[in-house]
């Protein structure tokens, strides 16, 4: 069947009308006239895949990744970074009705974290909506350490390993590999240059349980077992974005949820009198309190615990500094942040859906003032967003 794609849907992928019903077609591209096969058929809309490419996109490309249809992990190989662009751009659009910034990072190799499966000796991602291992040697996304690390996993393939591999590198090549499972190689590990330190089943084997990473003029111990951003150069542009926003108001005490490591604290720490970050994660608050040390800071606190159970202990806050996982915020958190009405919100988020929900929530006391895009995950439909909000009375 051949259709014409007249545009993108929410996750990058091509729609053709056919019968007037939507038909989303995987990896198609706007303006695009292609033979498809229908792969599902539901009362409202159709899938499809492609069968041959008719007349094609100018930016369409061939994909550097022979993994690319069946890995699952990458959205935009098939295009140049131009389009990729244009999409995570108007998608922002669509959602906020205003762009005010996207800041591009590296293409390849960006990503200081992978998180790996492995099946019989096997190591890989799950095929996209399966538990079908597929088996990798090269990733593009990942730091070239990690690749070679990859690499020797597969040369010592242990037949008899089922279980996970987490492998992180730092901005000094320093390199940390987690395994769960039974791995009869363990000895060799030990023994390779590659790795600096290895956690094998929840034991330290070699060098330490947590490496140090440098963003900025700062250091971050980071736990095997705490949350750190994958991609260092969209962490250092976030940052940027933080200073941008705070440097020409006025604030003096912030409270900063969802803190992690305290990275974000950290930084804004110079600019303001008080700080105090909340994380649930125990490892991450140890982390934290390790960093504030570390980077000479006196004037931030740290409370271990869920946010939705402390965040009524405050108010006279200038700003919150809100980074959530994908999910976002609960709707207790949500009535609290009116209850304390700071002067102002910065709301970090990876997902767009969940931070246009929160907004949504926030619209009738908050005004979006700007929303930035760092394109923290490149070749995927995933973008870093970092909006500022405030109060309404301050609009008057």
């Amino acid at each position: 069947m051949i259709v014409k794609i007249d545009k993108y849907d929410d996750l990058g992928n091509g729609i053709a009308k056919i019968n007037n019903k939507v038909c989303f077609i995987k990896n198609g591209m706007e303006n695009e006239t292609v033979d498809i096969q229908i792969t599902k058929e539901k009362k409202n809309y159709s899938e499809a895949r492609i069968l041959n490419i008719i007349e094609s996109n100018k930016f369409r490309i061939e994909p550097i990744c022979k993994y690319y249809f069946n890995c699952g992990g990458c959205n935009f190989l098939h295009m140049k970074s131009e389009e990729e662009k244009k999409i995570k751009i108007e998608r922002c659009i669509n959602y906020f009705s205003k762009n005010d910034g996207f800041f591009a990072t590296k293409k390849y190799n960006y990503r200081n974290k992978i998180n790996l499966h492995v099946k019989n000796g096997k190591v890989g991602f799950y095929k996209e909506k399966s538990n079908n291992l597929i088996p990798i040697n090269y990733c593009y996304l990942v730091d070239n350490k990690i690749n070679s690390i990859i690499n020797f996993f597969n040369e010592y393939s242990d037949f008899n390993f089922n279980g996970s591999i987490l492998i992180r590198v730092n901005t000094k090549s320093e390199t940390m590999v987690v395994i769960n499972g039974k791995y009869c190689y363990i000895d060799k590990l030990m023994s390779c240059e590659l790795i600096n330190n290895l956690v094998y089943n929840n034991q330290v084997k070699k060098g330490r349980d947590y490496f140090i990473e440098f963003v900025k003029s700062y250091r971050f111990i980071v736990h095997y077992q705490s949350f750190f951003q994958v991609n260092i150069v969209g962490l250092e542009k976030i940052l940027d974005l933080l200073t941008e926003f705070i440097k020409d108001k006025k604030i003096d005490t912030v409270l900063d949820l969802y803190s992690g490591t305290s990275v974000l604290g950290i930084h804004v720490s110079k600019y303001v009198n008080n700080v105090t970050s909340i994380e649930i994660n125990s490892f991450a608050t140890y982390d934290a309190i390790k960093n504030i040390k570390l980077n000479n800071v006196n004037n931030l606190k740290v409370i271990n615990g869920s946010v939705s159970d402390y965040i009524d202990n405050f108010n006279n806050v200038d700003l919150i500094i809100l980074d959530p996982v994908r999910k976002g915020i609960d709707l207790k958190t949500v009535e609290y942040l009116k209850k304390i009405s700071p002067p102002y919100i910065i709301y970090i988020s990876c997902e767009i859906t969940s931070l246009t929900r929160d907004l949504e929530y926030l619209k009738d006391s908050y005004e979006l003032q700007k929303i930035c895009m760092v394109d923290m995950f490149p070749n995927t439909i995933h973008v870093e967003c970092v909006a500022l909000l405030s109060f309404k009375i301050l609009e008057k």
